[in-house]
């Protein structure tokens, strides 16, 4: 099974505002409208790329920049493709209620996971206003994945896109099961150091995997693998940000390329190619137990007016 650990949910014309779709594309060879993900586009790109699931991902930066991916979004979607696609909710800590919104997620909606987007909202991971926030996550069982690394957008605050920010919390939660988005790039071998400390860690591939040099991330590959901790890392892409057929190619790459590789280490074996792209990320939502979904929305009319974006 090929797992894409890291998929965004949303619309350009629903969703994301205009600023912030030309800001997150600026550098690359998209168009602000690229980043439309609707649902016929994923399910297509999924197909193309031999891709089983996704985790799809709900975004809440309302307070900062001006827009959300719902929750409800997300649900209807999963609902609607149960076999394919695995919901993680989104809320924002920094708004009086988030740990509430994110148990009527998962136990209302039948979503799996969280999203969180610190910087974004301009907060630090370790803030403890996320902690009501992780302990909800705890009692339901299922794994939080909180941004780290790099972004574009200009109201993200840099102090807080280190993925070494996240140790106090994994010290406080010793119980959490905690991805790091994008392996921290540019910090990749701080972040792989720091799973090697905190056994509740993981982080994904995103963007990373994606866009850097197919030796580079051999490099960070060998570097987790003699950390201990390959098996901790999941497959993703960031899609629509990046393609899941050109990595799926680059990631087969890597399992059979022995010049992509540092001196003295070997491509990925069938083993660890297998838990890195889908193995590592099934047995996550094995541990995290499901709670019901709702039935599933249906289609709308092929010319109907699209629903405004949630204010929730």
């Amino acid at each position: 099974m090929i797992v894409d650990a890291h998929v965004h949910a949303g619309e350009y014309y629903r969703h994301y505002s205009a600023r912030f779709a030309e800001q997150m594309t600026a550098t690359t060879e998209l168009a602000p409208e690229d980043l439309s993900a609707p649902e016929g586009k994923l399910l297509a790109e999924m197909d193309s790329a031999g891709v089983d699931r996704v985790f799809l991902l709900a975004f809440d930066v309302r307070r900062v920049e001006g827009f959300s991916v719902p929750n409800e979004f997300v649900a209807e979607l999963c609902a609607r493709h149960p076999d394919r696609l695995t919901g993680f909710a989104s809320v924002d800590a920094g708004v009086p209620g988030a740990a509430g919104r994110l148990r009527e997620a998962v136990t209302g909606l039948g979503l799996r996971g969280l999203k969180t987007a610190p910087c974004y909202l301009r907060m630090s991971p370790a803030d403890r206003q996320w902690y009501d926030v992780y302990e909800t996550a705890l009692d339901l069982g299922i794994p939080v994945l909180i941004h780290t690394g790099y972004t574009p957008s200009r109201n993200a605050d840099a102090r807080f896109f280190s993925p070494l920010l996240v140790e106090q919390v994994a010290r406080d939660f010793p119980g959490l099961t905690v991805i790091l988005a994008h392996l921290g790039t540019p910090w990749t071998r701080p972040c792989v150091d720091l799973l090697a400390r905190h056994a509740n860690l993981h982080a994904d591939l995103s963007i990373f995997g994606s866009y850097q040099q197919p030796a580079t991330v051999a490099r960070a590959l060998a570097h987790a693998r003699d950390s201990g901790v390959l098996d901790r890392l999941l497959w993703g892409t960031d899609f629509p940000f990046a393609s899941m057929t050109g990595s799926v190619t680059r990631m087969a790459d890597l399992a059979r390329d022995p010049a992509l590789w540092p001196p003295g280490s070997d491509p990925l074996s069938p083993r660890e190619y297998e838990a890195l792209m889908g193995g590592t990320a099934a047995r996550l939502l094995t541990l995290a137990a499901p709670h019901p979904a709702p039935h599933p929305a249906p289609h709308p009319a092929p010319h109907a007016t699209p629903t405004p974006p949630s204010t929730r």
